[in-house]
């Protein structure tokens, strides 16, 4: 009788503790997926957003981003240079921006070491680059657009060093009328430099003396965004700059008040 008691006791223990264990795993499963849901909520897209709110600025990021994407990422990758680079970082450049026209390396009595590739149709003299050096210890990067009977053709310069002195510059180069082919819309899209005279756009009927004759000075003395007008017809245009080179992008306004809302700052 007393084993019977005994057994009966032991069952009713372990009853018991199979409830309390049971309750607590509901509870602490309860507790786990509240803090997962806070910590790690599930996400959403929302295929009904209309994005920026401003239908001007709207199009003209639309236009651009892809665009400007470019040549931020050329940018950052060349940024990372602080000794003269070996052949699989070449080969790693054209892969990866196989749109560049080429890169070439000088020394820095602007002797070159290696260019790639070895024949180009533009013509341009590395001399004048290495008048920088006093700077070169200081600026990371710098860049212009050159312009001639072949067409424009932007440079980035980063120089090199050995033993924390100045020992020559790569150079990068590209046709900036290249960059309208990652628009999804040219046609649409206008890629100006303000200061060169430099208008690349698929739109094959710009009046492009008109751009021309637009005080921009005065414009981006005030701001890097804004809506102008070329005759009678309303454009939005957002600033830029490539190292030290500014450039826009210029695209037609959608909206019909004079009014800017707001500025585009990315």
């Amino acid at each position: 009788m007393r084993f019977k008691n005994s057994v009966r006791f032991v069952a009713l223990f372990a009853f018991s503790i199979m409830m309390i264990f049971s309750a607590g795993c509901d509870y602490g499963s309860k507790v786990w997926h509240d803090a997962q849901d806070t910590v790690n909520p599930n996400p959403t897209i929302d295929l009904h957003s209309a994005g920026i709110e401003n239908p001007d600025d709207n199009k003209l990021a639309l236009l651009f981003t892809p665009v400007d994407e470019k040549i931020l990422s050329l940018t950052s990758f060349l940024s990372n240079i602080d000794s003269h680079p070996d052949e699989d970082w070449f080969k790693l450049l054209f892969m990866r921006f196989p749109w560049i026209t080429g890169v070439f390396t000088v020394d820095e009595e602007a002797n070159m070491l290696v260019k790639l590739p070895a024949e180009s149709i533009k013509p341009f003299k590395p001399g004048p680059l290495v008048e920088y050096e006093g700077d070169w210890s200081e600026i990371k990067m710098k860049s212009f657009i050159s312009y001639s009977e072949f067409g424009p053709e932007m440079y980035l310069c980063i120089p090199f060093f050995k033993d924390a002195d100045f020992k020559g510059l790569v150079v990068v180069h590209f046709d900036p009328r290249i960059l309208l082919n990652f628009c999804p819309a040219p046609q649409k899209l206008i890629i100006m430099q303000p200061d060169g005279g430099g208008i690349w756009t698929g739109d094959e009927n710009l009046d492009k003396e008109a751009f021309l004759k637009i005080d921009w000075d005065a414009l981006l003395d005030k701001d890097v965004h804004g809506i102008t007008k070329v005759g009678e017809v309303r454009y939005v245009w957002l600033s830029r700059y490539v190292s030290d080179t500014q450039i826009m992008y210029v695209t037609k306004a959608v909206s019909e008040s004079d009014e800017d809302d707001g500025f585009l700052i990315f």
